[in-house]
């Protein structure tokens, strides 16, 4: 007999509320939803390439996830310092946060595999006619960061305020979609599914700055990271658009 169960957890500052299918052991998890708002200033429920670089700021009562340095990019050539949730991994799923940059730039990573397979949105005080690697859709595949999506796009984080930022993964429909402070439409947008599982998590390219208020929510949890890798450049890419 096939039945549901639903749990709810406090854990490191993070509420997390599981649905699991199963009809005997191992149980299979399906659905995930997790905030994290970083009162209880506990970051043990994420991993950091550098914990020494991380920490819980405060400004008047609010508590908030802080970059306190860069580091250099990796080789080949593609962000490294980026905070990721722990055991965490979701295929189509939608994620919000408020994010605030320091320096020009922030990202957000998601369906991250391992350090040379995931996308990630790069958020930008510019365009990308400005800077042709800023502002957009990127993906990591093995080789240097590659841009899928936001050519024309205007800047993500035009100030140095805090943003809304949601990224919507559909891998039914293969789509990625970016929305900043609200917006009905998507700011960045693009058809791809080269990864299909992974991790999420937040960071900079080379900058520094600030997220509070993360919200995940996905039915699709419980998937295995790697499964359908493919090789580099076979990523299938079938439009991106803004």
């Amino acid at each position: 007999m096939r039945r549901l169960a639903f749990i709810s957890l406090l854990t490191a500052g993070c509420l997390v509320t599981v649905i699991g299918a199963f009809s005997g052991p191992p149980r299979v998890l399906r659905s995930v939803s997790i905030r994290e708002d970083f009162q209880k200033a506990d970051l043990s429920a994420w991993n950091f390439p550098n914990g020494d670089d991380w920490q819980v700021s405060d400004e008047g009562g609010n508590r908030f996830l802080h970059m306190l340095r860069n580091r250099p990019p990796g080789v080949p050539r593609r962000p490294l310092q980026f905070a990721r949730l722990k055991g965490v991994n979701v295929g189509s799923f939608k994620l919000g946060a408020r994010v605030r940059r320091e320096g020009k730039s922030m990202i957000v990573v998601f369906n991250y595999v391992d350090t040379l397979h995931f996308y990630y949105t790069h958020l930008s005080a510019d365009r990308s006619t400005e800077q042709p690697v800023h502002n957009g859709i990127f993906i990591v595949n093995g080789e240097p960061r590659k841009r899928i999506a936001g050519t024309e796009a205007a800047p993500a984080l035009p100030d140095r305020e805090w943003h809304e930022v949601r990224v919507v993964r559909n891998l039914g429909a293969g789509s990625i979609e970016v929305f900043v402070d609200g917006g009905s439409d998507p700011l960045f947008s693009a058809v791809d599914t080269a990864f299909t599982c992974g991790q999420i998590g937040f960071g900079s390219f080379d900058e520094a700055g600030d997220f509070d208020d993360i919200n995940l929510q996905s039915d699709d949890a419980g998937c295995v990271p790697g499964s359908m890798l493919r090789p580099a450049g076979a990523n299938q890419a079938r439009g991106a658009s803004n």
